[in-house]
Order: C-alpha cells, then structure tokens, then sequence
C-alpha cells in the first residue's frame, strides 16, 4: 500500500494496489491537508475506473468541508489550465499518465496547475493516520466542454501559424483524443488523426508514446506527405514529434530545436533534468543560454522554472515546458508551437534535426522492488563519490571525459534506470557493462539484507 505514494503522485495497480475504498480515503487526506476549506478541481483521463475513481475521490473531499469543480474527463494540460483559471485552491486529476492500461493513479495541481510533490509524504501521513476533517463540502459539475474551449482560446491568441502545414496527431486513445485534432485546426494546421477515440485500453499503440510505439504515425505521416507527426501520451503531458520522412525525434532532438528558437527570441535560463544529453547543453551554450539542472520529475522541472526565471524547460521523458505560456508542461501546446516553428522555416524537419549532434546514448531498466530501490541508490552512491565526483541532485550522476553515466530509480514504476552516454558506441558498451554490473551486484546484496 505504501508503494503508491511515489516521489511526485500516486500511481499503482488498480483493483490490486488502489481501488475505491484507498481513493475516497486519499481524497480524504487531501481535504484535511487544505484544512477542509476552498475548491479543488478534478478531472480524469480515459483509464479504467476512471469515472469511479473520479467520484470516490471527490467524495472523500467533499466529506472535509472542500468544494470541488468536476470537469470530467480532461488532459492534464487543461486541468492546469482551468485551476489558474478559476483561481482554485488546488487540482487533482485521476491519471497514471504513460503508465501502461493497469495502472490508474491521482496527480495534484497547485492553484497555478504546477506539480505539487511536497503534498506527497503529508498526505501519506494523514492517510495512515486515519485521522480525517469532517464537513460538507459541496460539488458542482462542469461541462467540460468549456475548460477545453477556454484553454483553446487561450493558447490560439498565444500561438499563430504563418504558414498552413499538414500535421498528423496521434493522441494514443488518450485524454487528448476528440481536442487536439480541433485545435490544431483553428490554430492554422491541416490535421490527419488516428487513435482519435477515447478508451480504457488505449488499444490504438498504448499510453506511452515511445520510438517504436508511434510507426503508425510515422507512416502516415509519410503517406500522406505531411510537414510533421505529433503524438501524446495518456494524459497529454508529454509529447512526441515524428519528422516529414516519418522518423521520430528524441527529446533530446526535439529540445535542441525549440532552444534554438526560444534562445533566438531572447536570452536566459534554461532548466533540463539529469538525464539530458550532452547535445542539449551545448545548444544552450552556444545560442546564449544557460544551463541550469535539475532532478527528473515535471513538478520538480517546474519548481526549477520559477526558481531560476528560466525561459524554457524539458526533461528527457519528452516534458516540455514553455513558461511565457504555461507554467506546467505542456505536450498539446509544444506540438503546436513546434509546428508554429516549423512554419516559419524553409528547410523539412528533417534537414532541420540533421544538424543536431548525436551522441551514443543508451538507457536500460534493472528491475528492483520499490521498498528497495532507493536503499540501493543510496549505496551506490556511497561506494561511487570516492571514485568520482559525483551530481546528486537526483541518483548518481557521473561526468566523465567521454561522456557521462547517471542511476537513479524510476519514481513511477519498480526499476533502476541506468542511462549511459559516450562519444563512441565502443566506449559505451564497455560502460554499460562496467555500471550494470554494479547495480545488479548492489540489487542482490540489498535483497540478501533485507
């Protein structure tokens, strides 16, 4: 039970690790956190129980004395939105974003629809507590057409496309399905959509949109001879760009492109989480910027943002951040804006993205039990700072002459992310085996601890 409260929201197996009962007792602790006043706007994506999740978890609020706006089914980036919006005490979406179909989770917003990790150990607290607030709040329904009509109106009047461009989206069968495809329309694209539909399932190519989850897209893209392919994950917080010959960008790639063009308008921060490449702070470097790091997670991207004053924000998971538009990532609005890009381009995507450097780079998941995982980080790091100097801000990074290596553990699911990248592929190869070893010895003497 413990294992759903991660670093950043709360995510595990429906039916087997949150169900109704845990949900209406989360939003329970969530009321008693806000001190049973103000409003709290809800929202759901397409998962399974979603609309059941939804209420239960709206019942525990309403049981503190909090009020609630539900909205119904919406991308998180609308959830934010509508939070500032409405000036809302905070906001709670029922979510497990990328994760696959079984899993179904809660994401809370603060009053400026920005990430909210520290809510996370104090709700957790109250929740084994038992210990709840007691009043009647009250609840009002909200079409939830007009949060979507109000956040399309607000981004067109940010975003004008010069030139018309022919696009294909792929909102996975997620919470952007039947609102992406409208705005790009009205914002001035030639839309071709598939996984349009909502469902449970995501059945079109899942929740994550991965390099070898989005070949439908790529070759549509190519049948169809359009400018580019935009693709979503399940809640529309991510975003994933395919060029004009179907191929799909990396983060990496597609961050190197927007920090160009944010970078040319204007100088500043620009924030990027541990596991950017090193092509990423070299662009910021050499287009006037600087780079600021930070830890991986959107909440924790965003906190950085307003920290620094940065002008642009992204992690390697495909979050984006624009802050002169939104606070929070973003992948409804960057796919716009990258096409509004492009527009003003006279060169494909494609010939664009070749003139960004690519270096070797290689991640894999260690499987590791989440009561363990960050036992054995903590280890690792021990052993390693008196080798290497060290970053710590988020697992263990190390920088070395041929590029860098950095472990951590995933905060969303039970595994050791190892993410390697060197100059040569020879070189990392031998560093892939060298780390992955270590890890793996680490696993095992944890587990023979435990």
């Amino acid at each position: 039970m413990e294992n759903i409260f991660r670093a950043y929201d709360i995510r595990g197996i429906i039916d087997k690790e949150i169900n109704e009962k845990n949900v209406e007792k989360i939003g329970k602790a969530f009321g008693t956190f806000l001190n049973g006043k103000g409003t709290v706007v809800v929202s759901r994506d397409t998962r399974r129980k979603g609309e059941i999740f939804k209420d239960k978890l709206i019942e525990g609020i309403l049981s503190t004395g909090v009020d609630v706006l539900d909205i119904g089914l919406q991308c998180t980036p609308v959830l934010n939105f509508y939070c500032n919006l409405v000036n809302a005490t905070a906001g709670a979406q029922i979510t497990a974003s990328h994760n696959p179909p079984e899993y179904s989770g809660i994401r809370f917003r603060k009053s400026d629809g920005t990430g909210f990790p520290e809510i996370i150990p104090k709700i957790k607290e109250i929740f084994f507590s038992g210990k709840f607030l007691e009043g009647h709040g009250k609840v009002k329904r909200v079409n939830g057409d007009i949060p979507k009509k109000e956040y399309i109106n607000y981004v067109l009047k940010k975003i004008k496309i010069e030139n018309p461009l022919s696009v294909v989206i792929d909102p996975g069968n997620g919470a952007t399905s039947n609102f992406a495809k409208d705005m790009y329309e009205r914002g001035g694209c030639k839309v071709i959509a598939i996984n349009d539909e909502p469902n449970s399932e995501f059945s079109g190519r899942g929740p994550d949109p991965k390099p070898k989850m989005i070949l439908d897209l790529g070759q549509e893209v190519r049948i169809n001879n359009a400018d580019l392919g935009v693709a979503f994950d399940g809640d529309g917080d991510r975003v994933a760009i395919v060029d004009d010959e179907g191929e799909p960008l990396s983060a990496d790639e597609i961050g190197c492109i927007l920090i160009k063009e944010i970078l040319n308008e204007r100088k500043g921060n620009v924030v990027i989480n541990v596991e950017c490449s090193k092509s990423v702070e070299e662009t910021v470097i050499e287009n006037g910027g600087e780079v600021i790091y930070t830890r991986v997670g959107d909440a924790f991207l965003a906190g950085s943002i307003k920290e620094n004053n940065a002008i642009f924000g992204m992690e390697a998971s495909n979050h984006f951040t624009i802050p002169e538009i939104f606070p929070f990532d973003d992948g409804v609005l960057v796919g716009l804006f990258f096409a509004k890009m492009l527009s003003k381009k006279n060169i494909p995507l494609s010939e664009m993205r070749k003139k960004i450097p690519r270096y070797p780079k290689k991640m894999i998941k260690i499987e590791c039990k989440d009561n363990l995982k960050f036992k054995v980080i903590e280890n690792i790091k021990n052993k390693l700072k008196e080798k290497y100097k060290i970053i710590d801000i988020d697992g263990v990074r190390i920088n070395l002459n041929g590029g860098w290596v950095l472990i951590r553990a995933s905060n969303t699911t039970p595994f050791i992310r190892l993410t390697i990248e060197s100059k040569t592929e020879k070189e990392l190869g031998l560093l892939l085996d060298k780390f992955k070893v270590i890890i793996e010895d680490e696993i095992e003497k944890v587990i023979k601890n435990d």
